[in-house]
């Protein structure tokens, strides 16, 4: 039972509807067929709409081996959800007049001159080119060291940038590891000190904070790994590793709170919150989908500010429809959960949306085989292949990993089939194709086909 007042009325908790709730008994159904079909551990979900949290539960296991079972309090990693929290952290010190969003990252980390044409206003809203170190080989053989947040910038500080800054958007975790840096080097904090004492104040957030490896951190879940007949721990990631772009802890409860708090100035000043929920511009004046560590889209016109948060053992989703003044959170503790479908679908069912119909047109073989082939997205390389008349495509970076089969669309259009907020659309030229645009979970992603 839920009741009470909660952040000087940020939230206010109502009575546990019960399980005979038409509401509880739809996002039952959804969580528990996702739950199969995953398999997935455990998932705690919550769905605050203005003042009141309508839903709020966990289901399955938080810790398998010890049987205990997932509640709304279950505090996970969040992964890149963690870029949000430190785009305020950077914005407060932009209200402050420490840090000037069109500066130099040279003008607070004066060693990495690499970066000297790159703005900090760049690094937020991922055009500024930076190399991503969590596709880098070399990285993948550390997980599980404990790194000062120089040692990870090694990894991609002498990289040439991807493009000229502010032409493109290519995510990049590098830039948010250099933010976290900016932070460090202005206040002489550590980031997640920095965050714990001006971001997490005490008594807002209470379940919220960088994520220490070492700290004990009551209800926090363990990662895991499905595989054939069950389940293992999932590959150990050092947290030091995650830093800035992926550090956080948080359960479902203080997503919700942090959302509203977000969106009603109770964090950052209006104006900087109207530029992190607004699509930010690229140099030749096209707009992205992507503002200061929040990503913008629309689903079905209902304009809505999300982030994927993916990392070995975890996957979460936050969505926040700031025009109906509904937010959906979504925390999972296993590897490759969808959990920004679930969150959609359960987003549906609150706003009153119909599922989309979607079109399977037939493709000949030799149609198909126009598509197939290999498309550099930046972040990775995926293959295009077409199988039983399908094309599909395998993805293995943490948040977005699993095989996605397409249904064609047309006009160069598909849609995988088991997921409608993944979409991709090929570019052609001289009735060739040379590209892609894919399409996640209000994140587009651009790539060109490999030869």
């Amino acid at each position: 039972m839920l009741a009470g007042v909660s952040l000087a009325g940020w939230l206010i908790f109502s009575a546990d509807p019960g399980e005979g709730d038409p509401l509880t008994l739809a996002i039952d159904e959804i969580v528990e067929e996702e739950m199969r079909s995953g398999p997935i551990s455990g998932m705690s979900v919550a769905v605050s709409r203005g003042l009141r949290i309508l839903h709020a539960k966990g289901y399955g296991y938080a810790d398998l081996e010890n049987e205990l079972p997932a509640n709304a309090q279950t505090i996970y990693p969040v992964g890149s959800i963690t870029k949000q929290f430190t785009a305020a952290a950077v914005l407060k010190l932009v209200e402050d007049g420490e840090v000037r969003l069109d500066a130099p990252v040279t003008q607070y980390l004066p060693e990495y001159s690499a970066f000297a044409s790159v703005t900090v206003e760049q690094l937020l809203t991922h055009t500024a080119g930076v190399a991503d170190y969590t596709v880098m080989a070399a990285w993948w053989e550390t997980l599980g060291l404990e790194m000062p947040p120089a040692r990870l910038a090694a990894f991609f500080a002498h990289e040439p940038l991807d493009f000229e800054p502010g032409s493109r958007f290519s995510y990049s975790n590098s830039g948010y590891v250099l933010l976290g840096m900016v932070i460090e080097a202005v206040t002489g904090q550590p980031y997640g000190g920095h965050l714990n004492a001006r971001i997490f104040v005490p008594g807002r957030f209470e379940s919220t904070a960088y994520c220490d490896d070492r700290r004990l951190i009551p209800n926090r879940a363990r990662g895991y790994q499905a595989v054939e007949g069950g389940y293992q721990h999932a590959q150990y990631v050092s947290m030091s590793q995650a830093y800035s772009a992926g550090g956080i802890c948080s359960n479902v409860i203080d997503l919700l709170r942090w959302s509203r708090a977000l969106s009603r100035g109770a964090v950052v000043a209006g104006r900087s919150y109207d530029a992190m929920s607004s699509s930010a511009r690229l140099s030749d004046g096209s707009r992205i989908e992507y503002g200061y560590g929040l990503a913008v889209s629309y689903l079905d016109g209902h304009h809505r500010l999300t982030h994927i948060g993916g990392m070995l053992g975890f996957a979460g989703h936050v969505s926040h429809y700031d025009q109906d003044g509904v937010t959906v959170a979504v925390l999972t503790n296993t590897e490759g959960a969808n959990a920004a479908r679930i969150a959609t679908e359960v987003a549906r069912v609150v706003l009153g949306l119909e599922d989309q119909a979607f079109a399977d047109i037939a493709l000949p073989e030799d149609d198909l085989a126009l598509y197939t082939g290999r498309y550099d997205l930046g972040l990775t390389t995926v293959d295009v292949v077409a199988v039983d008349g399908r094309l599909q495509t395998e993805v293995t970076v943490p948040g977005a990993e699993g095989r996605y089969v397409f249904q064609y669309q047309g006009d160069h259009t598909f849609v995988a089939a088991d997921d409608s907020e993944v979409s991709v659309t090929f570019s052609l030229v001289d009735g060739r194709v040379v590209g892609m645009v894919v399409y996640r979970a209000g994140i587009t992603v651009r790539g060109t086909r490999v030869e």
